[in-house]
């Protein structure tokens, strides 16, 4: 079942002085893991890593792609935050 409250970060969580980023070569070499939301970038990232940056590479659901909710309604959302919330939420 899927509740329609809109998911809110932890209030602990704060993302000041993040930015995003173009993945390359580099950061694949810098990062321990490399976590794909689906199957089609993770072949994007490992046709761009190195053969030794290989087994870095996954998918965050462990063989299942994360639904794209874009364009989706808050109950859209909220289903794709139950997907893998009990991982990391």
């Amino acid at each position: 079942m899927v509740s329609s409250v809109p998911r809110q970060p932890p209030a602990a969580t704060t993302f000041t002085g993040h930015r995003g980023r173009q993945v390359d070569r580099d950061l694949i070499g810098w990062a321990d893991t490399v976590l794909a939301m689906d199957r089609t970038v993770l072949a994007a990232l490992q046709d761009l890593a190195t053969p030794p940056d290989l087994p870095k590479l996954r998918l965050y659901l462990d063989g299942q792609d994360v639904p794209d909710p874009y364009g989706g309604d808050t109950t859209t959302f909220a289903a794709v935050v139950d997907a893998g919330a009990d991982r990391h939420l």
